[in-house]
């Protein structure tokens, strides 16, 4: 598939829910854990679709469909007012935060804010040079730098 049409092809969607359908010897139960695939499933009508077949479960959702809009407030916060360099997955940089604001759109303001691909790469600003210290949870929440938090931020 080379285009964004052929992901919604009509006649290859009613052909996969035949086809699931036709598979499945007993309902199915499938836990969603993104919030993402939530939303497509029950915007695109897929639950209704296979209704009987497939009975879809509403996971606990990953860390950033449950990261607290506070939370990123805070880390725009350290790296706009004060400097702090913010480590982050890149999958938080488009998490909507108040004000229209990300992280993305923070560092388009012009906060010290990078995309790291691990922790270990968050305890040296990104550069790969150094083990990370900051506090995260299990993938997604922002990170910042060990020892650059201003006390009261």
């Amino acid at each position: 598939m080379k285009y964004l049409d052929e992901f919604r092809d009509p006649a290859a969607a009613k052909a996969l829910v035949e086809n699931i359908r036709r598979t499945a010897s007993r309902e199915w139960t499938v836990m969603e854990v993104c919030g993402g695939q939530t939303h497509s499933i029950i915007r695109n009508g897929i639950d209704q679709l296979l209704d009987g077949a497939v009975e879809f479960i509403h996971g606990p959702g990953c860390p950033v469909c449950v990261l607290p809009i506070g939370r990123v407030d805070q880390a725009i916060r350290l790296a706009l007012e004060a400097g702090v360099t913010l480590c982050t997955y890149g999958d938080c940089l488009r998490v909507p935060a108040s004000d229209g604001l990300s992280l993305l759109r923070a560092k388009a303001l012009g906060g010290d804010i990078r995309m790291v691909y691990s922790l270990d790469r968050a305890g040296d600003g990104g550069r790969g040079r150094g083990r990370g210290r900051g506090a995260a949870a299990a993938t997604a929440r922002p990170v910042h730098r060990a020892g650059m938090t201003p006390q009261g931020v």
